[in-house]
């Protein structure tokens, strides 16, 4: 919140500016501008230049069919930076791994990190703060939800073919290690907002459906600490979920380029299958996220108090 004081003699005006944080999320993009990708990109483009977006969070599975091999693989040009060359998407991305990622070199897309001014993924999972007024600030946690799920345990390391990767990277880390990291950052936080990111659903009406590990072992923490959103993307659709009695809001932002067909579960708030993004702005006392298609229409606008 910016305050501008005027002073007259003995008199002092003060005047409050009302701030906000805005970004874009996306997931399930990179597809070298095909599937409605490209189309997506110019609308968020548009979006950008229209309104104050802060950054962008892509929400997992960035780089279609496996991700990329290194740091100067051609994807990064064909998937990435050719696409969203907007001057108002040249904005912080703050990076989600998604299993597609796995299959490829993860550490490449760390790594990218250190050459490209705007990709921001310092490690697979991370947290970041955004300031919203002088007492008010937003928690971002980003998890890797893929060495959660317990089919990754069943890749044999030495399967040729996209698997391959995902069964050396996974298999380094540890779940539990990252499950207390998640307890650790949200118990400590005296944020106002808090939100996560991962790939996989919590809950979800697509053709994924529910993760049941992420319900098991991350929803749990996520309603210890009273988390408002939870992020995600895998399921190719945009969805918005809420379990009753729940602190978090559930939006599945999976449109960035190839689409399937959605439906509902008894959490379903929204349910549509159709190119595009979520839109979402922090104030001191509201969000409001949107879905935006890639045509520019408003599909579906919710506040969270």
């Amino acid at each position: 919140m910016k305050r501008l004081t005027i002073i007259f003699g003995l008199i002092t005006i003060s005047i409050t500016y009302a701030q906000t944080v805005s970004f874009m999320a996306i997931g399930d993009w990179g597809r070298e501008g095909k599937y409605g990708q490209q189309e997506t990109a110019n609308q968020m483009g548009l979006f950008a230049e229209n309104n104050k977006i802060n950054f962008i969070l892509t929400l997992g599975d960035n780089i279609y069919e496996d991700g990329v091999t290194s740091t100067t693989d051609p994807k990064w040009q064909t998937c990435f930076e050719n696409v969203y060359s907007a001057k108002s998407l040249q904005i912080p991305w703050y990076v989600t791994l998604g299993n597609h990622d796995y299959y490829g070199n993860v550490q490449a897309q760390i790594d990218y990190s250190n050459i490209s001014t705007r990709w921001k993924c310092p490690a697979s999972y991370y947290t970041f703060e955004k300031i919203i007024d002088d007492t008010t600030f937003v928690l971002f946690v980003i998890i890797d939800t893929y060495p959660l799920e317990v089919n990754y345990k069943y890749i044999n390391p030495s399967t040729e073919g996209m698997y391959r990767g995902a069964a050396f990277d996974i298999k380094k880390q540890e779940t539990k290690r990252q499950l207390k990291w998640i307890d650790s950052v949200l118990s400590t936080s005296t944020a106002k907002w808090k939100i996560v990111a991962g790939h996989h659903p919590i809950h979800s009406g697509g053709e994924h459906g529910n993760t049941t590990e992420i319900i098991e072992l991350v929803l749990p923490i996520l309603e210890k600490y009273k988390v408002n959103m939870y992020l995600c993307g895998h399921d190719h659709d945009m969805q918005y979920l809420k379990k009753p009695g729940s602190s978090v809001h559930q939006f599945v932002s999976g449109a960035g380029s190839r689409l399937r067909n959605t439906g509902k579960m008894e959490y379903t708030i929204f349910s549509h299958s159709e190119n595009g993004f979520l839109a979402v702005s922090l104030k001191n006392n509201e969000i409001t996220a949107s879905f935006i298609s890639a045509a520019g229409t408003t599909l579906y606008n919710t506040i969270i108090k």
